[in-house]
């Protein structure tokens, strides 16, 4: 044990987490794919509740597949949380290699923490996919703390047209990794991010309570999260449509200049064409998400929600 003290801290191992920017999220999970050290090279674990675009494909599964990965997947809840014993009773099996977690909307999912100790307990590797949890992972809160991998996707969160990141617990996993676009340092470092987030609380804190006060809450439309918790900091703020049409209600919204997003309005075929995950087909057609993001003028936000008040009436079924 050292006896002295130097004057400045000298040790590059102390608390040191590798990270590596990308032009993307999906080429940051490749990267892992392709260059970490898996000592199994068994399945992915993903959560059945994974979006697909003609003109994106999916980021988080195309790599899965791209680099000669068996995929499964496990059930989630109501409100997009995993479920723990779906993940136990798949890990239990012996196939898996990689659990990926998605922290959806930018909710830290609540069982991170334990499925962190399951996946120890069966030697997989945790990646936490915080696609849309970058401020949230900074908040003190268990997301962005608990996986081996944590990806992100910066222009998702920040005014970028491309940009990701992969933050690695220790050395242990990095072997060739290489960044692709480096420069995203630099422009990630030069915003206040406390201030987005409390931007970003803010103005969904504005909707939620706008959108709680509508006689149609519960009846037409229900809201995702009965709350914000203190360390979440959201990407959009998802409702789930229950009665109309979840894409006339998001066409309308924006041709009147309302910037709605309807994310995973379509699952990866894996997924959608399964009678085992039809839950999560009918939420993927019923979910919307208003934008909450650091642009939004708080006094617009009355004007948003009575838009959408007036599309729940008027478009058709």
């Amino acid at each position: 044990m050292s006896t002295t003290i130097s004057k400045t801290a000298v040790d590059t191992s102390n608390f040191r987490s590798p990270s590596f920017y990308y032009r993307s999220a999906r080429e940051g999970m490749r990267d892992f794919l392709t260059e970490a050290d898996i000592e199994r090279r068994g399945d992915v674990l993903l959560p059945a509740f994974i979006g697909w675009s003609s003109r994106e494909g999916s980021g988080v599964f195309d790599p899965v597949r791209e680099c000669g990965f068996g995929a499964e997947f496990y059930d989630l809840g109501a409100t997009l949380a995993a479920d723990v014993s779906s993940i136990e009773s798949k890990l239990s099996a012996g196939s898996v290699a990689v659990v990926v977690v998605i922290h959806y909307f930018g909710r830290t999912d609540p069982s991170i923490a334990a499925i962190r100790r399951l996946c120890d307990q069966h030697g997989a590797i945790l990646i936490e996919d915080l696609a849309h949890g970058f401020f949230t992972s900074f908040q003190g809160g268990d997301a962005g703390s608990q996986g081996h991998v944590r990806l992100y996707s910066l222009h998702k969160m920040f005014p970028l047209n491309s940009g990701g990141m992969a933050v690695y617990e220790s050395d242990q996993l990095v072997s060739g990794q290489t960044s692709t676009a480096p420069e995203m340092a630099e422009r990630v470092l030069s915003y206040n991010w406390q201030a987005i987030a409390r931007k970003r609380r803010a103005v969904f804190l504005t909707i939620a309570s706008r959108l709680a006060a509508l006689p149609e809450k519960d009846q037409l439309f229900e809201m995702m999260w009965s709350q914000l918790d203190e360390v979440d900091v959201p990407q959009t703020l998802p409702v789930r449509i229950l009665g109309g049409n979840r894409d006339a209600i998001y066409e309308a919204l924006n041709a009147q200049g309302y910037g709605m997003v309807s994310l995973y309005h379509t699952l990866i075929r894996e997924i959608g064409e399964s009678d085992q995950f039809a839950s999560m087909n009918e939420l993927s057609r019923r979910i919307i998400n208003f934008p909450v993001h650091q642009d939004v003028d708080l006094e617009a936000i009355k004007g948003l929600v009575d838009a959408f008040q007036a599309c729940l009436h008027s478009v058709a079924v």
